[in-house]
C-alpha cells in the first residue's frame, strides 16, 4: 500500500484506515482505563489480521488526558476490530461515565 499524487494533485488514498482518539478520564477511572486499554492493544494486535497498528500514551502537559491512534488494512478492519471480545469490554468502559469531557475521534484513510 502507498500512495501517490497525481498530476492533477488529487491524492491517491492507500487503504489504510486510519483512527485517532482523543480522551480526558476522570482521575478515579485512571486505573479501569489502563486495564481496559492496554487490553485492548494487545488483543487488537495479537488476534487482528486486519490491525496494522495501535498505539497510545498520556499527554506530556495534562494527567489524565490519552491519545491512541490505530491503523487497520482497510475500513473492514475496523469494522472487524469493532466485532472482537476485547473492543466489547471497551464498549462496556466507555458506557461507564468515565470522561471529563466528550472524546474527540478522528477517522481518515492514509495517504502515505
Amino acid at each position: 500500500m502507498g500512495s501517490a499524487i497525481s498530476a492533477e494533485g488529487y491524492i491517491h488514498r492507500t487503504g489504510v484506515y486510519c483512527v485517532n482518539v482523543n480522551i480526558s478520564i476522570k482521575a478515579d477511572r485512571r486505573e479501569d482505563f489502563l486495564e481496559v486499554i492496554r487490553n485492548n492493544q494487545k488483543g487488537t494486535m495479537d488476534k487482528e489480521p486486519l490491525a496494522l497498528e495501535y498505539t497510545w500514551g498520556e499527554s506530556a502537559e495534562k494527567r489524565n488526558t490519552f491519545f491512541f491512534h490505530e491503523k487497520y488494512k482497510g475500513r473492514s478492519g475496523f469494522v472487524a476490530h469493532q466485532r472482537t471480545k476485547h473492543f466489547k469490554k471497551w464498549k462496556e468502559f466507555v458506557a461507564s461515565d468515565p470522561f471529563t469531557k466528550p472524546p474527540q475521534v478522528f477517522i481518515f484513510e492514509s495517504a502515505q
